[in-house]
């Protein structure tokens, strides 16, 4: 469960950002947060802003982050971090290492880890648990200097520094080496909270092996149930995949892509086929008839493809992270799939939803506290980036914050002239 994601000098965020999933003292909506002793922590955060705010940015260091992570064992020596981009818009930034941190809970423990880091290599990495009220340091390093504040860690632990090289980072090097204490929050981060966008050619690629793996049927029962309850008129599907050679690939192009394609080197790629079945009556007669999944609406198909993602996540309590969530489904779609992860009897792994959107009908204190409206708002002079809550705003409870949005007084939303001149 992630409590809290903070990320500075990363594309557009030029200073901190702290985005958290800490509730505050309000205790309305209870189903919304899970409690955990005097803390609470929420299970969906709604992200608003206008176009070109900074909210994919948001999305993409939560990516540059864990994908540096998940790859760092497989990293070559003098290999660069190809995720990691500064803010651009100042000299000084330019040449300075973006910094990520994450505090989240696994495996009941709560943990603290973060990193800083160039395009070349890591400049500082640290690693915290908390065994009781205060943290516990598992190691710290700044540069190539390993500390460990426990004499059994650093029997362990300093061995496997050596392991390890500039570019790479602690955390998967001692955990491929079977350090114990680094392994439960690796695992985490390897599992436990993902990023998608919404496409759909994306997600069908991602999660084709837990279609293909549905020997059971639950997640075509799960698929077809949340379709229904979205009012989409699809009964049963049909998924079929193989492996095609490239031969095969390049045959089925256009031919005017074809020669084109022929110059890069493709060795296979794999063939998805998917039917919806529909069930339409007339005249009394009902009969069923078969779509392919290209046939159907775009927003019907985000939701396919999402399902996989959905029904994982709310099994396991995974934080899921989706940018642009809103893109081709209806705003009630989108209120409706929030209150899923709101509803312990359906979301029974406490799993989190993180979202980027436009769809401002989601702004309702009836449907998300306070505490669970962000807002990223870019200064036009500087190009900087900035993420704040609703909650520092402290609306009434019974405050139209959708109006007030829109009215544009918490920010966040394009400036448009009432006259332009296009041809000045």
């Amino acid at each position: 469960m992630l409590i809290q994601f903070s990320v500075e000098n990363f594309k557009s965020f030029k200073n901190r950002a702290v985005l958290s999933l800490e509730g505050s003292a309000d205790k309305d909506l209870r189903e919304n947060f899970v409690p955990n002793g005097n803390d609470k922590y929420l299970k969906a955060i709604s992200v608003f802003g206008a176009n070109a705010a900074g909210k994919s940015n948001l999305f993409q260091a939560l990516t540059a982050a864990i994908l540096t992570i998940r790859m760092s064992a497989n990293r070559q020596v003098n290999e660069p971090l190809i995720y990691i981009i500064p803010f651009k818009f100042d000299e000084d930034t330019i040449a300075k290492p973006s910094a990520f941190e994450f505090v989240f809970i696994a495996e009941g423990k709560k943990y603290v880890y973060g990193f800083s880091a160039t395009s070349l290599n890591i400049t500082k990495e640290y690693l915290y648990v908390y065994n009781s009220a205060k943290p516990s340091t598992i190691f710290e390093r700044d540069g190539d200097v390993y500390s460990f504040t426990s004499p059994d860690r650093k029997r362990v632990m300093q061995p496997l520094t050596e392991r390890n090289t500039s570019n790479k980072l602690f955390l998967a090097t001692a955990t491929q080496w079977n350090c114990e204490e680094t392994r439960i929050p690796y695992l985490w981060f390897a599992s436990g909270v993902n990023t998608y966008t919404a496409s759909f050619d994306q997600l069908l690629l991602q999660n084709a092996p837990m279609f293909e793996n549905d020997t059971n049927d639950s997640l075509k029962r799960f698929t077809t149930n949340i379709l229904h309850e979205a009012d989409i008129n699809i009964d049963d599907y049909e998924f079929e995949s193989r492996e095609q050679t490239g031969e095969q690939f390049l045959q089925k192009l256009p031919a005017e892509l074809r020669n084109l394609a022929s110059t890069v080197s493709i060795t296979s790629n794999k063939e998805i086929r998917i039917d919806t079945m529909h069930t339409v009556e007339a005249d009394g007669i009902s009969k069923q008839y078969r779509l392919s999944i290209l046939e159907e609406s775009q927003g019907t198909k985000n939701l396919f493809a999402f399902s996989p993602v959905l029904k994982r996540a709310f099994e396991t309590g995974e934080t899921v992270c989706i940018d642009e969530f809103d893109s081709s489904i209806h705003p009630m779609l989108i209120e409706y799939l929030i209150g899923l992860f709101n509803n312990p009897d359906i979301n029974r792994g406490n799993a989190q939803l993180i979202m980027s959107t436009h769809a401002v009908s989601v702004m309702s204190l009836k449907l998300l506290r306070r505490d669970q409206i962000y807002f990223v708002e870019k200064d036009r002079k500087t190009g900087a980036s900035e993420l704040y809550s609703l909650d520092e705003f402290s609306p009434r409870k019974q405050e139209d914050v959708r109006k007030a949005y829109l009215l544009g007084r918490y920010g966040s939303v394009p400036y448009i002239p009432e006259e332009a001149d296009l041809w000045q």
